[in-house]
């Protein structure tokens, strides 16, 4: 995921944000709506984050959106309190395929900070882009975090722990989508608006032609098509989090970015069923190795100890000497095969 971080000391938060007050389908939360701790909203579109369209995210007190399915753990979080440590006024409104929510009067549970009133906003577009404004923030984040241990998490921003299952080692993977943040790195105060969008999604592709026939930005100027390595069965940009999987497989080697080259590399090489060619020649490898094996000493008999012994007799044969020739007066019998032997 890309961020775009913009400090302007209020002039494009002031373009940013919705003034509730004067919207007229803009929609107040009360507690009695709250269950567990969260409001369920349908959205009017699909959202799309990553690979997942969207269509109801939950709402929490504590500064965040997140999903309304708990085997799907991603959050967008401007703050994320810690659960019981905050009150505010929370208000959302649709708006031209997009979500706002707002957070006004939100102050946390603490003696030294429990008089002070955040307000910031979450907008949700339906091309997945995400955006983050600051209205009001009374003072440093992180003096907050050094003050209350409980009142506010380590990270903000986008977050998607996602969970990869390979073929190979490691087989499987966890690892963080979108644009984890740190309070003492990226500054929040008053003014600043924060835009995240995917930067490339190669990961998304599940087989060989989708993957390469898939561009993404490495620049304002420059696109690449993503990579499809056949050894782990995945789709990478090279530079997102499967580089480790991918450099251990050398994937970086043995990988297809053409489509032309996707013919043989959806499935595992040893599939029977997509290589029948390989299948059956592997399977009868197996069993002229088996018949070897079982029927060895027959066949050696047969193939290399009759044979010879029949080519010795033959031979053997042919070079016996004719004893009724070679004899002249009474001499003995010249074998040519010999050296002629001279007695002095």
């Amino acid at each position: 995921m890309q961020i775009l971080y913009i400090n302007s000391a209020g002039f494009v938060a002031n373009l940013f944000w919705k003034n509730m007050a004067g919207e007229e389908h803009a929609a107040m939360l009360t507690d009695d709506q709250f269950a567990n701790g969260t409001v369920l909203i349908d959205l009017p579109f699909e959202f799309l984050l990553f690979d997942l369209n969207v269509t109801r995210v939950a709402v929490t007190k504590e500064g965040t959106i997140q999903s309304e399915d708990p085997t799907d753990k991603w959050v967008i979080a401007p703050l994320e309190a810690s659960f019981g440590m905050t009150r505010s006024n929370i208000s959302y409104l649709f708006d031209e395929n997009s979500l706002y929510v707002q957070w006004n009067n939100f102050r946390f549970n603490h003696d030294k900070f429990g008089d002070q009133e955040f307000s910031f906003q979450v907008r949700l577009g339906v091309r997945g882009e995400i955006d983050f404004v600051y209205r009001r923030v009374p003072y440093n984040l992180t003096h907050l975090r050094d003050k209350c241990d409980n009142c506010l998490g380590d990270k903000f921003g986008v977050m998607f722990p996602r969970h990869e299952l390979f073929k190979v080692a490691p087989y499987k993977e966890t690892y963080e989508l979108g644009f984890p943040m740190d309070f003492k790195k990226y500054e929040v105060k008053k003014g600043i608006v924060m835009r995240f969008f995917t930067a490339d999604w190669c990961m998304g592709q599940t087989n060989c032609y989708d993957c390469t026939e898939t561009e993404f930005e490495l620049s304002q100027i420059e696109t690449a098509r993503c990579s499809w390595c056949p050894a782990i069965q995945k789709c990478s940009s090279t530079r997102d989090s499967l580089r480790n999987v991918w450099m251990e497989n050398k994937c970086d080697v043995y990988h297809v970015n053409e489509s032309e080259s996707c013919k043989n590399t959806d499935k595992d090489i040893l599939s029977f069923d997509f290589y029948p060619a390989v299948g059956a020649h592997l399977g009868i490898a197996v069993i002229v190795f088996v018949v070897l094996v079982l029927f060895k000493d027959k066949i050696v008999s047969v193939c290399y100890t009759k044979p010879s012994k029949l080519l010795r007799n033959c031979i053997h044969s042919k070079n016996q000497p004719n004893l009724n020739n070679g004899r002249e007066d009474g001499h003995g019998i010249t074998n040519p095969m010999r050296p002629t032997e001279t007695v002095v």
